[in-house]
């Protein structure tokens, strides 16, 4: 019987507004989308992977100050590596200042909100699993979802990310159910393999333009999808 689930942010409930977490409206309006297009795609591929190295390897952050200063860096490195673009620090700063300030660059898909409501007046537990930074917190605060979760396990909390076992057991241990309670719903196949160890019920969004649909496991086309797979396991 499942008592709990646990949900994954990125392409789960919410998505880029540009499609992009790391490309914003604010990067944008200094690199236009024609300019990175017009590039040698292994250029810009080398860039990002260099420039993203980082924010793995010292992923252990406490504010939104350091992310701030995470992400000016992480700026600045990736122009810096694309040898027909310039950028200075202030170019970077005023980036990374949107991309950690600025909420509305996620947002919700459609049915997140009706989803996570009723999942709670239906006595679920609901959590967050999650890669992501500092800002997130307020973000989903500003986003009116917060509130829907009884806890909460980010990456930056750690230092490692999905599908790392600290990351596992931490939301397992504050959900406070037996894991063949719970279901982990993800985009990644890697990271729903890993829930899998656990013995949590993996299902998989579809809602990443850039992930196949990996046929292990249950899926969902959006959040409120989810009604439907718990009525089945219901059933069995």
């Amino acid at each position: 019987m499942i008592k709990g689930i646990l949900f994954d942010l990125g392409y789960t409930l919410e998505k880029p507004e540009t499609g992009d977490w790391m490309l914003t409206k604010k990067f944008y309006s200094y690199y236009p989308k024609e300019v990175l297009q017009a590039l040698d795609k292994e250029v810009l591929h080398n860039a990002l992977r260099k420039a993203s190295f980082p924010l793995a390897q010292d992923h252990k952050i406490n504010t939104r100050e350091e992310e701030f200063i995470q992400f000016t860096k992480f700026y600045y490195d990736l122009i810096s590596n694309i040898p027909s673009l310039s950028i200075d620090e202030t170019i970077a700063k005023d980036i990374a200042q949107d991309r950690t300030y600025d909420y509305e660059k996620y947002v919700l898909f459609d049915s997140t909100m009706e989803t996570l409501q009723t999942l709670k007046e239906q006595g679920y537990k609901l959590g967050v699993l999650s890669d992501t930074w500092p800002s997130t917190v307020n973000q989903l605060e500003y986003a009116g979802i917060a509130q829907y979760f009884d806890c909460f396990t980010y990456s930056f909390q750690y230092g490692v990310l999905k599908p790392h076992h600290l990351l596992y057991e931490d939301a397992i241990k504050k959900m406070q159910l037996s894991p063949d309670t719970l279901i982990f719903v993800d985009d990644l196949p890697k990271n729903l393999i890993g829930a899998s160890a656990y013995g949590i019920h993996p299902v998989q969004s579809l809602q990443n333009p850039s992930i196949q649909q990996d046929a292990s496991f249950p899926s969902i086309n959006k959040p409120s999808d989810i009604f439907a797979l718990l009525n089945h396991t219901k059933q069995e």
